[in-house]
């Protein structure tokens, strides 16, 4: 006689945010660390994606509310996930691991210009993150070890719990490549991770192990009905 197996735990749910439009975002610029605070467009996406996430969590599409909101240290995710944290009653935790990979010396550039003169930056660019690791600035796969350690010490442990973290694209693409086995590459050639401003994946993950359950396509539909408004 077999002996019964325990149901598995419902999942744990963590959505990953990019924060909303800078002014460098706008004219193509690459950001890395620098200090850009949202543009007006930006704010406006922040608000559209808290009304959004509070119908999701009214809704039952989400669950209890989050337990805990994360956030990047620089001033563009913070300012989101205030936006956020205000719509959803709660506090915003800060953990610089959420930073966006450091860019050294090309911080502030003109992303086009760098493409067409930097025939190995292109190349990582646009086929392989996993190579990008630009001149006094930070390597792709530094940029992975700490976002992955945030995520073993952050991440939602118990079953039908909400957490909430505010990052940037690159991290995110990172944490998202490592969670979930792909290469940098093959995450790529897929159309995988790319996170417009505000646009945000959505983890379904065990509680006790943190392993992967499933992941969402990146979610924007919320700057749909925003720009719609």
């Amino acid at each position: 006689m077999s002996t019964p197996q325990n149901p598995p735990l419902p999942a744990a749910t963590l959505l990953l945010i990019r924060h909303g439009r800078t002014a460098h975002n706008q004219a193509g610029k690459i950001q890395g660390r620098s200090e850009v605070p949202l543009d007006e467009e930006g704010r406006a996406q922040a608000q559209h994606l808290a009304v959004h996430l509070a119908e999701q969590v009214q809704g039952g599409q989400l669950g209890r509310p989050p337990s805990r909101i994360w956030a990047s240290d620089l001033t563009r995710a913070q300012q989101t996930a205030q936006a956020v944290a205000a719509a959803l009653g709660a506090a915003v935790i800060t953990d610089p691991r959420l930073r966006e990979q450091s860019f050294g010396e090309y911080e502030g550039r003109l992303l086009s210009e760098l493409l067409a003169e930097n025939p190995v930056f292109e190349q990582a660019w646009t086929q392989d993150f996993g190579a990008l690791h630009p001149p006094g600035g930070e390597s792709f796969a530094e940029t992975t070890a700490r976002a992955r350690a945030w995520f073993e010490e952050a991440r939602p442990r118990s079953g039908g719990e909400l957490a909430i973290a505010v990052s940037h694209g690159l991290t995110l693409s990172a944490l998202l490549c490592a969670l979930s086995g792909l290469t940098p590459s093959e995450a790529m050639r897929r159309g995988l991770f790319r996170h417009g401003n505000t646009a945000y994946t959505t983890l379904s993950l065990d509680p006790e192990t943190g392993q992967v359950r499933k992941y969402s396509a990146v979610q924007a539909v919320h700057l749909t009905v925003g720009a719609a408004g």
